[in-house]
Formats: structure tokens, C-alpha cells, sequence
């Protein structure tokens, strides 16, 4: 009987072991599942970040070219209307220079005189008073020559009560021109490129 009960019990650890081999087999089994589930949803996960920071990068790229490119345009922009401005500041303090000065000045007295009568005051530089005072002495014989500080040349001229101003400075005169100046010096210096 005792070899009866040893190998009953020995049947019952064979089929323990056989069971607890086949628990060990499907434990594996399902860890070797779950496992490839997890691994194959941390691969999508992983290309759907890289994808996800690959979007994000490039945004950032074009971020960072489109500042760029803006910036380069405002400094181009800058620089040309530095070059305009020296250029319109030569041309203000050209213009005495230039031979047709003279005839700006008579026809600033001319119209002078159509606006503002036969009297009127004359206001000039230093430097331009004697070439005035032969073109009012020819021009307007009522008017007054006097001195006064125009920038860059030209002409001041007053009513005799002095409620009526007429300016014919060169400043004026360049204001006026402005859009007209600009456009040469931009057809001039940049071939018409205006941005």
C-alpha cells in the first residue's frame, strides 16, 4: 500500500508538474503578447512624436527664415533710405550751386509779386544778398531785401504788415519736390526697386 500511495502521489506531482509547466508555458505566452502589443504601440507612439517634433522643428525652421528674411528686408529698407536721405540732403545744399539758382530766385520774386502786391519784404542769406537785391531792384522795385536765416537758400517772403509768409526756401522747395526726388533717386540708384 505504501507503493500504491507513492505513486498516486507521485501521479499527483506529474500532473501538478505538467499543469504548473503548462501555467509557466501560457504565462509566457501571454507575457510574450502583451509585451509585442506594448512594444508595437510604443514604435506608433515613438513615429507619431518623431512625426509630431519633425512638424514642430520645421515650423520652427520656417519661423526662424521668415524673421530672418524680414529682417534682412527692413535692413535693406533702412539703408536705402539712408542713401535717399544723404542724397536729398546733397541736392538741398547743391541747389545754390547750381546754375538755375539765380533763375529760381527771380521767379520766386516774380510770383511774389503776383501774390503779395508790389510791396513786400524779401528775406534771404547772407550769401545770396546782392544776387536778390538786383533781381528786386529789376523785378519789384517796392520790395524790401532783408536778411534772414534760411536754411540751404532760397527766399522768405513777407506781406509789409507781415500776416502773409511765402516760402521759397530751398527746404520748400525740396519739400514740394519730395515724391517726384524720390522717385528719381530711386530709379536712379536702385533701378526702380522701391521695397
Amino acid at each position: 500500500m505504501a507503493d500504491s500511495v507513492d505513486r498516486i502521489v507521485e501521479k499527483i506531482l506529474a500532473d501538478a508538474r505538467a499543469r504548473a509547466a503548462e501555467f509557466d508555458q501560457e504565462a509566457q505566452r501571454k507575457i510574450d503578447e502583451i509585451r509585442e502589443e506594448e512594444e508595437s504601440r510604443w514604435e506608433k507612439e515613438k513615429a507619431r512624436l518623431e512625426a509630431e517634433f519633425r512638424r514642430e522643428a520645421e515650423d520652427i525652421r520656417i519661423q526662424i527664415l521668415s524673421r530672418a528674411h524680414m529682417e534682412g528686408k527692413r535692413l535693406i529698407v533702412n539703408a536705402r533710405e539712408e542713401v535717399i536721405n544723404r542724397v536729398i540732403e546733397a541736392i538741398r545744399r547743391g541747389i545754390r550751386d547750381s546754375s538755375d539758382y539765380s533763375n529760381y530766385l527771380r521767379r520766386s520774386v516774380e510770383n511774389a509779386r503776383e501774390i503779395l502786391g508790389d510791396k513786400f519784404v524779401v528775406k534771404c542769406i547772407p550769401e545770396d544778398k546782392e544776387t536778390v537785391n538786383a533781381i528786386v531792384s529789376e523785378v519789384a522795385p517796392g520790395a524790401t531785401v532783408e536778411i534772414g536765416m534760411i536754411r540751404n537758400g532760397g527766399l522768405l517772403v513777407e506781406s509789409m504788415d507781415g500776416l502773409r509768409v511765402v516760402d521759397y526756401s530751398v527746404d520748400a522747395l525740396v519739400s514740394r519736390r519730395m515724391q517726384d526726388i524720390r522717385k528719381m533717386i530711386l530709379d536712379k540708384l536702385f533701378e526702380g526697386e522701391y521695397a
